[in-house]
């Protein structure tokens, strides 16, 4: 049987180690509506890629097809990895002085009590209603890596945010993230497409998704810039569209197309960035092999 892996390349788990001990809050330092609008990575990621990871483990018994049961086990480690990079990230926010108790809160509860494996706390105990929601949320992962993807080739290529003066380390946060999710980036596809050819499934799940993260980063920015007492005045989105034009944060006419791309059944998430670009990332910014 052929595999739903198209890549030949071994996806590699990586522990980097980030020291944020230097790291101001404006970690752009001419930019600080911009620092905090990209700070927002660091809460919005823990909760959901522990999720991702949890579908993905609940999904294995049942993969036969051994390189996609490789790419995915090498999937998990690399978002677990992910997941404790920015949940050091938001301790680290927390610690200048940004409470963030109540958002991680929120997003715990979206993630492992909403959509998790017992959605809104309900066992689900009978085997096809257990099946059909296993499916339902690798479809829901498989549009939120879809995101992702987009968003990590967005910051590979940002020359306006990698020509600012910036912190270095949270900027390597940020290309080792976005390098790791172009690597990765065919693996939820496949995953889903393992159980299921429903493309209205996948559409569905895409039209909740897309939505439940775009609302999730804006709550994230709004509580990151209100609670900043350096800043003059709370969000706004002006500021979001010339940072865009600097290209400091992706467009959104960007993300409008690419959540569009998605809806088309032939999509194919390959398309989407280059692995060989990730990979120079990766191998120049010395983000160790896991072990």
């Amino acid at each position: 049987m052929n595999s739903l892996i198209r890549q030949n390349h071994v996806i590699v788990p990586r522990r980097p180690v980030f020291n944020f001990n230097e790291t101001p809050c404006h970690w752009i330092y001419d930019d600080p509506i911009v620092s905090q609008i990209l700070n927002s990575i660091n809460p919005i990621t823990p909760a959901p890629e522990r999720w991702f990871c949890q579908t993905f483990r609940d999904a294995l018994p049942y993969i036969k097809d051994e390189k996609l049961k490789e790419a995915a086990i090498a999937f998990i480690k690399q978002e677990g990895a992910h997941s404790y990079g920015h949940t050091l990230g938001t301790r680290h926010i927390e610690a200048l002085g940004i409470d963030l108790s109540r958002y991680t809160k929120m997003t715990n509860w979206i993630f492992n009590d909403m959509i998790g494996p017992k959605p809104l706390g309900y066992e689900l105990k009978h085997p096809r209603l257990k099946s059909m929601w296993l499916t339902t949320r690798l479809a829901m992962v498989a549009a939120a890596e879809h995101l992702t993807g987009v968003l990590g080739h967005w910051v590979l290529n940002a020359e306006g945010l990698q020509q600012a003066p910036v912190d270095v380390e949270m900027l390597r946060l940020l290309q080792w993230h976005g390098a790791e999710e172009v690597e990765h980036r065919e693996v939820a596809d496949a995953m889903f497409r393992y159980f299921s050819n429903s493309n209205i499934l996948r559409v569905g799940a895409a039209a909740f998704t897309f939505p439940l993260f775009i609302v999730l980063a804006y709550v994230a920015v709004e509580n990151l810039v209100k609670q900043d007492v350096q800043l003059p005045h709370r969000f706004r989105f002006k500021d979001y569209f010339r940072a865009a034009r600097q290209d400091r944060v992706p467009k959104v006419d960007d993300i409008i197309r690419a959540c569009l791309r998605y809806f088309n059944p032939h999509h194919n998430p390959l398309n989407e960035g280059s692995t060989e670009q990730a990979l120079v990332f990766l191998n120049d910014g010395n983000y160790k092999q896991a072990t």
